[in-house]
This record gives structure tokens, C-alpha cells and sequence, in this order.
């Protein structure tokens, strides 16, 4: 064996060893703390029965559009366009089997039921959520508006395509669905695989 593959392997190794030590159990985590995936750090925003709910610390996109014409998240363009670009760079990172199906409540900003339930592995987060997490979402960092997935009011009422955006102050307000802000994915995962523990 040349000594240039020798090194070579050493090189190999000792890379491997140093990734494999900064990898912890996602469990470990508390909220508020990152990790990696891929090329993206994520938030843990909470453990629960088994699993792990995250969000992106900085965009995954920018000037993305939510849709035309709809405030209905499970419709638009913006869910389109997370399931065919963003939910397959997780799944490979992560694993498909990891990533947890799950359903959330689209209920508008003023308690209207219209929009009824969404199913996904990967989504915008929901107005609740982005006041319950608001204190972790928070990045100042951030240098535009980001999407939630969560309508200000029913079709029949005034502001009908207009939906609930997050400040990177963590400030909520609303926006018509044809502009154009950044993207933060929430998904869920199993809380018992490694990954790689980011710097905050």
C-alpha cells in the first residue's frame, strides 16, 4: 500500500471519528438549541411522546409567492412548492421513515373553521404555533417577512387572501397570498436519531 493512500485513509477516518462525535441524539436537545441538516440549521421548538417538532433557523427560500388567488394553504402554490423541493432534501438527509406525517389545524387568525385540516410532513408554521414558539422563531438575522400557513379570515369576510407573516422581530401580521416573502419549514421528526448539534 503506497504511503499516499495510507494517508489518505487516515485523512478518511479521522473525519469520519470527528463527525460521528459532534452527532447527538435529536432527544438531547432543548428547545431553543440547533442542529444541522444538510446544509440548514434547525430549531428544536419541542419534544413530545416520541418526537420532535423543528423549524429552519434562516430561510430555505426567499421571494416565494403563497399563491394567487387562495388563502388555503392546502391549495397554493407555496405547499407545492415545499413538498416537491424542500420535503425531498430532508428525507434524504434524514430518512423518509423519520420525517412524521401529521396534521394541524387551519384555522384563521379570527376562529373561522373554513379552511379545515392539513395534512403534510413539511410545512409553513401555523398562527398558533408562531405565538406559542415565538420567543425561539425570533431571527433578526432574517432580512424579510416569512410565511405561516394560517389565513386571516374566512372567503366570505374582508381581507379573504390575506395571510398571517412573521416579522424576523417575531412581530405577526398579515399579507396578501400574491406577495412575495421567505420560507421557514416546520416538520416533524423521531426524536431518537443522531444529528449533528449546531453552534447555538
Amino acid at each position: 500500500m503506497s504511503k499516499e493512500l495510507e494517508a489518505a485513509r487516515a485523512l478518511v477516518k479521522m473525519l469520519e471519528e470527528r463527525e460521528q462525535s459532534n452527532k447527538v441524539k435529536l432527544e438531547s436537545l432543548k428547545a431553543g438549541e440547533t442542529f444541522c441538516i444538510g446544509e440548514n440549521d434547525y430549531i428544536v421548538l419541542e419534544h413530545r411522546e416520541g418526537k420532535t417538532k423543528v423549524i429552519s433557523r434562516n430561510f430555505i427560500a426567499e421571494d416565494r409567492k403563497f399563491a394567487d388567488d387562495t388563502a388555503d394553504c392546502k391549495t397554493s402554490g407555496l405547499r407545492k412548492y415545499i413538498e416537491v423541493e424542500t420535503q425531498p432534501t430532508i428525507e434524504n438527509e434524514v430518512g423518509a421513515e423519520n420525517l412524521v406525517e401529521h396534521t394541524v389545524s387551519l384555522t384563521t387568525v379570527d376562529g373561522q373553521n373554513d379552511y379545515g385540516e392539513l395534512t403534510c410532513k413539511v410545512r409553513p408554521i401555523t398562527f398558533d404555533e408562531a405565538r406559542k414558539y415565538n420567543n425561539l422563531i425570533v431571527n433578526n438575522n432574517l432580512n424579510d417577512w416569512w410565511w405561516t400557513c394560517t389565513a386571516w379570515t374566512s372567503p366570505n369576510r374582508e381581507c379573504n387572501r390575506s395571510i398571517a407573516v412573521v416579522l424576523p422581530s417575531g412581530f405577526v401580521n398579515y399579507c396578501s397570498c400574491s406577495n412575495s416573502y421567505g420560507v421557514r419549514p416546520v416538520f416533524i421528526l423521531k426524536s431518537d436519531i443522531f444529528v449533528s448539534k449546531g453552534e447555538l
